[in-house]
């Protein structure tokens, strides 16, 4: 019971940690960058789809087709906000590379492994491995332009925290989430669950961050 009370405490710690990014990029959507509202966009999804799935789980309806969408308009909008921060200037045929191989696994994972009308989680994780790449880019490249002491306060710093964070946080959630939606019993999935629901926590605080440091007369984000 205890740990059931715990699970659902983090549950909707998780649902309400949108609110905290959503705060901040709602205060600054006036004079907002693109990649400003790209991320605000993501936020918004996020908080939709965390409603949408509490509402399916109270009335027992499925969510894969849910958590399938998801994580493919998370994809797009990700590569997006990535393009405008780093690959725009060079090496734009990352983004294409990783856009093909993000298709044609869609394509080969709906026709022959998992459809779209259940728990895609093998897209699930070549879409966290193809986020770790373009983050890892990122902060490769960010060391070889930013002072240390700037990247504190700079925005784009902030927010591919949050991406690296939680995709490498949540690999091996995505290896075994097939096992864990339909193998495992309830209070291990819970247990599981709720090591998603921290992560999720660790990344709108981090994106709550890095939008509050925003300022307009940033020219380059």
């Amino acid at each position: 019971m205890k740990s059931d009370t715990t699970s659902e405490i983090i549950r909707l710690a998780s649902n309400f940690s949108v609110v905290l990014p959503l705060l901040f990029y709602l205060t600054k959507i006036k004079y907002a960058s693109r990649r400003i509202h790209i991320i605000g966009m993501l936020v918004l999804i996020s908080g939709i789809s965390d409603l949408i799935g509490y509402i399916f789980f109270r009335e027992r309806e499925p969510t894969a087709i849910l958590f399938n969408a998801y994580y493919a308009l998370s994809f797009f909008l990700l590569s997006w906000f990535y393009y405008e921060v780093l690959f725009i200037k060079s090496r734009r045929v990352v983004v294409l590379i990783g856009l093909a191989v993000y298709l044609q696994s869609f394509v080969l994972v709906t026709i022959y492994v998992q459809g779209f009308f259940e728990y895609q989680t093998l897209m699930w994780l070549i879409t966290g491995i193809i986020m770790i790449v373009y983050s890892i880019a990122y902060f490769t490249y960010s060391l070889s332009i930013l002072p240390s002491i700037t990247s504190l306060n700079y925005t784009p710093v902030w927010i591919n925290t949050g991406v690296l964070i939680y995709f490498v946080l949540n690999l091996f959630l995505f290896i075994l989430s097939n096992y864990v939606l339909t193998r495992l019993d309830p209070q291990m999935s819970l247990l599981i669950w709720s090591f998603h629901n921290v992560n999720n926590i660790l990344k709108n605080v981090l994106f709550a961050i890095g939008i509050s440091f925003y300022k307009k007369k940033i020219a380059d984000f």
